[in-house]
């Protein structure tokens, strides 16, 4: 079922988009990412794991030729219907990562699952949403992934735009970024954790102390982590071409 929904700005282009069930609406987490990357007129842009569709629709009405992806059939569905509906074309395929692209982009987008999930709240989800939503028992394996498979899509200008939550090892996230990318943090800012944490805060407390992961009250006492978001290029070491 699809339900007409809202109107986002970003890129600086608007973009409508409609619900549709077991799809992922832009959260205030997937907008932070929206906000710094770079995407110009005639690039070549690949969007891994687009969900809604709304950062390869951005792209799209900027002038820029659109390969889109997702491991669910439903984010699929939804990506192509909200393209049709902003009058742009996507070309969007199922599968994880890099699944039916070929040849290089000039600019990788990938708002992927970035957050460590509480075990009693993953049991509570359908499997096609606890697939979808998990980012493993680090909450990164799906980052790591991406950083692995990306180098075949990318020339020595090619941009990847990572985002890292501070909800996830992102320390071996970055650890893992720099052995392969010259990184560049392009944004930084607290975000307010999700309903699913404060409902499991001992759990995540528990990892913070033990330094897995950031969690903090900020200055109104809501508990936060911090979003950061990266521009990679491949180093000499990233490069497989």
């Amino acid at each position: 079922m699809i339900v007409p929904n809202r109107t986002l700005t970003v890129f600086g282009q608007e973009v409508v988009l409609d619900a549709a069930a077991g799809v992922f609406m832009p959260s205030p987490h997937g907008l932070f990412y929206a906000r710094s990357p770079r995407v110009d007129a005639g690039e070549r842009v690949i969007d891994v794991g687009t969900g809604s569709g709304v950062l390869g629709i951005a792209a799209a009405k900027r002038g820029a030729r659109v390969v889109a992806t997702d491991i669910d059939a439903r984010a699929v569905a939804a990506a192509a219907h909200n393209a049709r509906l902003n009058g742009v074309a996507l070309e969007v395929h199922l599968g994880p990562l890099f699944t039916g692209v070929t040849g290089t982009a000039d600019v990788i987008l990938a708002n992927l699952p970035n957050e460590i999930v509480a075990p009693a709240h993953l049991a509570t989800l359908p499997a096609d949403d606890a697939r979808t939503f998990s980012g493993g028992a680090a909450g990164n394996e799906a980052l790591l992934a991406l950083l692995a498979a990306a180098p075949r899509f990318m020339t020595p200008s090619s941009r990847l735009y990572l985002g890292v939550h501070g909800l996830t090892d992102f320390r071996g996230t970055l650890r893992a970024a720099l052995g392969g990318y010259r990184m560049r943090l392009l944004d930084l800012a607290p975000l307010p954790v999700k309903d699913f944490v404060l409902q499991s805060l001992d759990f995540y407390q528990a990892l913070a102390r033990r330094g897995v992961i950031e969690l903090f009250q900020d200055d109104d006492g809501r508990w936060s982590s911090y979003g950061y978001l990266y521009e990679l290029q491949l180093n000499s070491r990233g490069q497989s071409h």
